[in-house]
């Protein structure tokens, strides 16, 4: 039987960024549902399948990382989650979560995200 798949959110109002790093996870082998808001985020994580992991950005419109980040980890204690920003000084506001995200700052570099996906999906 085959393992399940391994399904991604990727949060990011910059959505031309958003389809990219969605086309190279794909391309990796991941599911990837996009979402260009928190709102839109939000909304997802309401349905099923939920995600395995979240990637988002944090400064965003409608609902920033945080509650996202914070909305995701009410569906599914344990899930891991990726920040990846701009505003790395802005990634304190998730001190709350445990397990802490894990932050990477833009420019993103992929190899480190892919390397990070590998560990908390392994």
């Amino acid at each position: 039987m085959d393992a399940p798949r391994v399904l991604l959110l990727v949060v990011d109002d910059d959505v031309r960024s958003a389809r990219r790093l969605a086309q190279m996870l794909r391309e990796d082998g991941f599911d990837v549902d996009v979402a260009a808001d928190g709102a839109s985020a939000i909304a997802r994580l309401t349905r099923s399948p939920i995600p395995t992991v979240l990637i988002t950005d944090l400064h965003m419109p409608n609902a920033d990382g945080a509650a996202v980040s914070t909305y995701a980890r009410s569906r599914k204690s344990d899930m891991p989650i990726i920040v990846v920003t701009g505003y790395p000084q802005l990634a304190s506001q998730l001190d709350a979560l445990d397990p802490k995200p894990i932050v990477f700052t833009k420019p993103l570099v992929y190899a480190e995200l892919s390397a990070e996906l590998a560990r908390v999906t392994s």
